[in-house]
């Protein structure tokens, strides 16, 4: 039988997206004669394995290592039996009808040879490369500069992306989208494979190049539309995916514009490769040092107010303290405030409450630090505690004026998201069970009729389908989470377009244990999966979770005989043996039926339980402790255990 269609999909470490792409690609077969051909790059996020098991259908290469975009879909194209190849990226889903509609007006239209459709992001915004011309110097230097984005509708500002072209009508275009690209196959021939010498991105803008001056037409086709949850593959504000970017578009200049002659346009992408790169290093210090070094700087500047006013106003002597004995506990205090305040990732999400919880475990650190300290090097612990209370005055004074200036790079917090279920009373069940098991920060509103029927589906319902703008805006919904089955996904597009720039949208598959979506079209997709992804299974994190046993076995050691004057719930033998790694400070609550699910650590010296009879606890209780434990794991919980352990 004729295949119509091979569908082609390079995957690399998008294991749950490629599996709703390929649940969505299956969905559009209808009437058509389909193959789907996948090329994995070497993932490392069992994406073979889950590709194998849930689509026995597909065929499957597996590449020993990341060749790059261009030289896997080659691997595809080759063996491909379709009458025409879709080259599809993995991070998309296609409506029910996309694959018909492109077919039949790719028959329609024998003088076309290849053909791109409408694309939104997880926002349900437009996406502005789906409809692209061939860079030339002035294009290339208008986007460059930022001119496009100001005048987006201009023909001449804006011609990279068509901006003066309607994006709701059928155009002839000039180069097609990497993410979709639709190609007769018998043109073969005449336009070659993908040029291998483009890792990653460009070999889009050389094939339809490469079509054109083979004398086929290219259409830019919206009367079917694709999500495509940018950003899976390479973070789009990296210095990596710029420089990987514009080396493309610098082998294209090169290859089809260069020759041996001076090309201005080489000269335009090298200052753009400079200037990007720049820009998006300088952001990354400052999104990741500025808050550390801002802390450090007045931490210290505190200690030493607070040292001079307790000098000044309790002893009556200003010169009662020298600063050159003090200063550098001083330093050694607010290392130890801003590494507890890291551990407790103050400087990455939860901000201010992580930063308060750091700072309040980082004083405790310091309190018995200083009690170990010599006499004679013990200044008095009212400095501490007054420049700890001062401390947490500035710092959570000093994020909220930070967030006020800055609101795009510093975040005080993650809010909990207001969110609504588009789907019956299954869809909602499982969907509030993934959020729950995956930690999600939300509030669920209620749910939302998916056929706008009025039958009574219970007390978490609170409107159809048609009404669920005016929810969003009465009830200020953040989320909306649409449940596949009932409602298609043509229907949850069109819905996108409307809610997208009001909310955030997610989508869960038909009787899928998988949610996916997107915060804008330059941020990382999101995924929440009911197959737990552990913090221990990996090597790097219980690697920490060792060393830092080691590097408390030695301290402890160290101070064993001082430490069993006050605490003899450690003992010597025990201490031995997390120094040999043999056992480690905190494991799990060993009465537990389901521990095998969990990763594999060592036998603990302490459990997460401060009970010594746990006979009375239910499995499931025990299970969900130990399950928290894998999955959330920071060296942070262990210090947290073991400080209620032995001092509580």
């Amino acid at each position: 039988m004729m295949i119509d269609i091979s569908v082609i999909v390079v995957n690399y470490n998008v294991r749950y997206f490629i599996e709703q792409c390929l649940i969505s690609v299956f969905k559009a077969k209808q009437d058509l004669n389909i193959e789907v051909i996948v090329v994995d790059n070497n993932s490392v996020d069992n994406s073979v394995a889950a590709i194998k098991k849930k689509f026995p259908d597909v065929y499957l290469i597996a590449n020993k290592e990341n060749v790059g975009f261009a030289k896997a879909n080659n691997q595809a194209i080759k063996i491909a039996k379709g009458k025409y190849f879709l080259l599809l990226n993995p991070d998309t889903l296609i409506e029910e009808d996309t694959l018909t509609k492109i077919y039949n007006f790719m028959e329609r239209h024998p003088k076309a040879g290849a053909l791109g459709v409408k694309m939104i992001d997880g926002e349900g915004k437009f996406l502005p490369e789906s409809k692209r011309s061939l860079p030339t110097i002035s294009s290339s230097l208008f986007r460059f500069s930022g001119l496009s984005k100001l005048f987006p509708g201009s023909k001449l500002f804006n011609r990279y992306n068509l901006g003066h072209l309607d994006e709701n009508k059928v155009h002839e275009i000039e180069v097609l989208s990497g993410a979709f690209m639709f190609i007769r196959t018998k043109i073969l021939p005449d336009i070659g494979y993908l040029d291998e010498d483009f890792f990653m991105y460009g070999e889009d803008i050389d094939y339809s190049y490469r079509i054109q001056k083979a004398g086929y037409k290219i259409y830019y086709y919206p009367n079917t539309t694709i999500v495509h949850f940018k950003g899976e593959s390479t973070k789009k504000s990296s210095i990596k995916y710029h420089n990987i970017f514009y080396k493309a578009m610098a082998i294209f200049a090169r290859k089809h514009y260069g020759g041996k002659r001076i090309n201005p346009l080489l000269w335009i992408i090298n200052f753009a490769v400079f200037g990007l790169a720049l820009s998006s290093y300088l952001n990354k210090v400052l999104k990741r040092y500025f808050l550390p070094i801002l802390d450090g700087v007045s931490f210290i500047s505190i200690f030493i107010l607070i040292q001079n006013f307790w000098a000044k106003y309790h002893f009556d002597n200003p010169d009662y303290y020298d600063l050159n004995n003090t200063g550098y506990l001083f330093v050694i205090f607010s290392v130890i405030w801003i590494a507890s305040i890291a551990l407790s990732q103050g400087y990455k999400k939860n901000v201010m409450l992580n930063s308060i919880k750091g700072l309040a475990l980082g004083t405790l650190i310091i309190l018995v630090f200083y009690s170990l300290l010599p006499e004679v090097y013990r200044f008095s612990r009212a400095i501490i505690l007054l420049s700890s209370l001062f401390s947490m005055v500035v710092l959570v004074f000093l994020r909220l004026l930070l967030r006020a200036l800055f609101p795009r790079v510093f975040a005080v917090s993650e809010n909990q998201r207001k969110t609504i279920i588009v789907g019956n009373i299954n869809d909602v069940d499982r969907v509030k069970r993934i959020m729950d098991i995956n930690g999600v920060n939300f509030e669920f509103q209620g749910a939302i009729y998916p056929d706008n029927l009025t039958q009574e589906y219970g007390d978490d319902f609170i409107g159809g389908i048609s009404s669920i703008e005016r929810v969003i805006e009465n009830m200020n919904i953040d989320e909306v989470i649409f449940c596949l089955g009932e409602i298609g996904m043509s229907d949850v597009v069109e819905k996108m377009r409307d809610i997208g720039h009001k909310v955030k949208v997610k989508i869960v598959p038909v009787e899928e244990t998988t949610i996916i979506g997107s915060s804008g079209r330059d941020s990382r997709g999101e995924f929440y999966n009911m197959d737990l992804l552990f913090k221990l299974d990996r090597k790097s994190v219980r690697f920490r979770k060792y060393l830092f046993d080691f590097i408390l076995a030695i301290i402890l050691l160290l101070t064993y005989p001082v430490l069993f004057v006050f605490n003899k719930r450690i003992k010597f033998n025990q201490l031995i043996d997390v120094l040999l790694l043999r056992r480690t400070w905190v494991s799990y609550i060993l009465n537990d039926d389901n521990l095998g699910q969990l990763p594999e650590i060592k036998k603990g010296v302490f459990s997460l339980s401060f009970q010594d009879d746990i006979s009375n606890i239910p499995n499931k209780d025990i299970h969900s402790m130990n399950l928290l434990y894998a999955r959330d794991y920071t060296v942070l919980i262990d210090m947290d255990y073991l400080f209620k352990h032995l001092f509580m």
